[in-house]
């Protein structure tokens, strides 16, 4: 089996914590053999952990080395653009880290790569490539819960100074909208696209509890799917006292929850149909299909588009929150 030679830029707590233990699993597919940080020390420390490869502490030089044959990109983002055109321009495939860009328009004009490099390009939308969802996806198909005609995902998380993530300088003072709302959000966005098609309208409502984490931290977004599915999206990183990620959809003859890896089939007079799905949470899969992409010459799953699509409903989500101001119930 061939090993595609690769090199990290961005050696943080995603690189670490997140993409490493994947690519730990997969030896025999991908040989890391370069790294790339500013900052010597961090650079320096994650070059021991993946076997003393050479380090550097410009990106660009690991681009000028041929014996790189692929990257991926770690890094906050709104180096994303700059960072993944210059990869792509030194003949590398390139795995970027999400969201896409840090604004709509360098979004867009990424979406286009596709046609001026010939290189493999994806985004790492692992929650793309977590089981758990594809079951529930599969089980909505094979017509388990009947027509799905609602979706409600609750995601309360604490975010404060105690979180390593919430530390991040580029995260606190973000050069993008949304701060985690957008950061985390186009996870679920993901899931709900793949699902149930694309967002057609809708309404948000956003505020900031804790300018410790950003502008903003909280959102509630109300939205029609062009499948007819009503939806509601509820994504707050302040929440006090309650933690919790779940996702329910409604459907004609049964109901399907998601928890964590548990997913649970509800219907009436029948006893629920429990699973609980051992996974990572889509890392390993998403390196899966790079590769695979590559050796094989095909667009992966998670595309450049796809993301841009993700980023571009947060956005839009976001922006529709002006429309709460002055509007008043009638009666």
């Amino acid at each position: 089996m061939k090993r595609i030679k690769l090199g990290i830029i961005g050696t943080g707590l995603a690189a670490k914590d997140l993409h490493l233990p994947a690519l730990q699993k997969l030896k025999d597919t991908f040989e890391i053999v370069s790294v790339s940080n500013h900052t010597e020390k961090k650079a320096k420390e994650f070059s021991k952990l993946v076997g003393d490869v050479p380090y550097f502490l410009n990106y660009q030089d690991l681009l000028s080395n041929s014996n790189v044959e692929a990257v991926d990109i770690v890094l906050p983002i709104h180096l994303n653009f700059k960072v993944t055109k210059d990869a792509l321009e030194a003949g590398k495939h390139v795995i970027v880290e999400k969201p896409l860009a840090s604004n709509i328009f360098d979004a867009e004009l990424m979406t286009a790569f596709q046609d001026r490099y010939e290189r493999v390009m994806m985004v790492a939308e692992n929650y793309r490539y977590h089981p758990v969802f594809k079951k529930a996806k599969e089980m909505i198909e094979s017509g388990r819960i009947g027509e799905p005609y609602s979706v409600f995902w609750d995601n309360f998380v604490t975010m404060d100074s105690r979180s390593r993530y919430a530390k991040t300088d580029w995260r606190l003072n973000h050069q993008y909208p949304g701060g985690f709302v957008t950061d985390g959000g186009v996870h679920y966005i993901a899931v709900l696209r793949d699902i149930f098609g694309e967002v057609r309208s809708g309404v948000a409502f956003t505020r900031s509890v804790n300018l410790e984490i950003g502008k903003i931290d909280s959102m509630s977004f109300q939205f029609v799917s062009e499948r007819g599915v009503n939806g509601m999206f509820n994504t707050y990183y302040s929440a006090n006292g309650y933690n919790v990620n779940r996702l329910i959809i409604l459907g004609k003859t049964g109901t399907i929850v998601v928890e964590g890896k548990k997913i649970v089939l509800k219907r009436d007079g029948k006893p629920d149909l429990e699973e609980v799905i051992e996974t990572d949470g889509g890392y390993q899969a998403e390196f899966e299909d790079f590769y695979d992409a590559i050796v094989n010459d095909r667009e992966p799953v998670s595309t450049f588009y796809e993301a841009y699509k993700d980023f571009q409903t947060i956005v839009s989500a976001l922006n529709s929150a002006k429309k709460w101001e002055g509007l008043a119930l009638e009666g």
